[in-house]
């Protein structure tokens, strides 16, 4: 008889052996290498801006309220209690105070500037110089949405603020041409990110979105599209790769005016329409100010952007030029900003193709001597007729 051994239970023993260890070795250089990307290169902000979002049954998704977050550069990104971007204001409005309600996108929600440094900010700081009534300036933007998104958040949250007018921020980079026109064409949140539609219907979209937002070797791994680096320019001609892929994206927005382009811009007239019947209801005057595009006063831009014989396809005064005859037939007052951004020399835009802070106080000074001009404050028995110098 062969004597009784222990070889059964020793290959037990390393088979377990042989499993333990390359996981936990894996596990750990994951976690280095986690470490390592955290602390000297981290993965560039992704263009998701690094506000935090929440769901919403009318607009599709929000800013979410009293929460904290960051730009790029770590500058703050906080909401108060409504979503705002903004000191916190009670929806009742006090006795004897004139409130503008601001809606748009993430060119009025001031991504990637300090709070301070937006226009809305700015422009309150101006009207209250001259008001001698108090003057508020509710930011009600929102990164991402389009004229849909602000017709909604109107109708169904922005009249409860008892606003005296409205303004809306146009940016023809991307409100041009929307095609929305129903909730569930717009995307919504998931753990504080924005996510399209179809992706909620992933059973480990909220495992995928978690690793996304604390994990850089996740977001390295699934980031497909332009991502937004910690850039500052060092002069108008400075383009990263990313920032040059989105804005040749949009060059089509710059195409002559036709009878196409006009029968797509009618949903978004058709949309700020919306928003004016509802203020005429209210007595509320409604006044667009069109943002323009970098591509439209950058001419080095537009020397990198159009390979030889384009440019006579383009007019780089569209779409304003056409917007601004529609709005008219449609009874809607709009401000067009570009002429005062190509009459600037400065570089006013970033490497996140947002305004740099002094594009938001040309901005503010824009808006603010057409609010005055106007007299639109004419109920806030403003002290003096007075005009802002750039």
């Amino acid at each position: 008889m062969m004597p009784h051994t222990q070889k059964g239970p020793v290959c037990s023993v390393r088979w377990w052996y042989y499993v333990i260890v390359p996981v936990i070795s894996t596990l750990l250089t994951v976690a280095l290498i986690e470490a390592g990307f955290t602390l000297l290169h981290p993965v560039p902000f992704s263009i998701e801006s690094n506000m935090y979002f929440s769901p919403d049954p009318f607009t599709g998704y929000r800013l979410k309220p009293n929460a904290n977050g960051y730009f790029q550069h770590r500058i703050p990104a906080r909401t108060n209690r409504y979503g705002h971007r903004d000191e916190f204001v009670p929806m009742e409005k006090p006795v004897g105070t004139f409130r503008i309600l601001l809606l748009g996108d993430s060119f009025t929600v001031g991504a990637s500037v300090a709070e301070d440094d937006t226009y809305a900010e700015v422009l309150e700081v101006l009207l209250n110089k001259i008001s001698a009534a108090p003057v508020e300036v509710i930011n009600a933007g929102v990164g991402g949405w389009d004229p849909f998104q602000y017709a909604q958040y109107y109708k169904h949250y922005g009249r409860n603020f008892s606003p005296d007018l409205v303004l809306v921020g146009f940016f023809v980079g991307n409100d041009t041409y929307s095609q929305i026109t129903d909730i569930h064409q717009t995307r919504t949140a998931v753990l504080g990110r924005r996510v399209t539609r179809e992706a909620t219907m992933d059973p480990l979209i909220r495992l995928k979105v978690f690793l996304y937002n604390h994990s850089n070797i996740a977001r390295l791994a699934w980031n497909r599209g332009p991502t937004i680096e910690n850039v500052t320019r060092k002069d108008c001609a400075d383009f990263s790769t990313q920032y040059l892929a989105i804005q040749r994206s949009r060059l089509n927005n710059h195409l002559k005016r036709s009878g196409r382009q006009e029968n797509r811009v009618i949903n978004s007239i058709h949309q700020i329409s919306e928003i004016r019947k509802l203020a005429d209801m209210d007595s509320i005057p409604l006044v667009v100010l069109l943002f323009p595009d970098e591509n439209q006063v950058n001419e080095r831009l537009q020397q990198v952007l159009l390979a030889d014989g384009d440019r006579e396809k383009y007019d780089f005064g569209m779409p304003q030029s056409m917007l601004l005859d529609l709005f008219s037939e449609a009874g809607i007052p709009a401000v067009d900003l570009l002429p005062f951004f190509k009459n600037d020399a400065r570089c006013l835009y970033m490497n996140d193709t947002h305004w740099t802070p002094s594009g938001h106080a040309l901005a503010a000074r824009v808006i603010y001597n057409y609010i005055v001009n106007e007299n639109l404050m004419s109920g806030s028995a403003p002290r003096k007729q007075s005009s802002v110098k750039d």
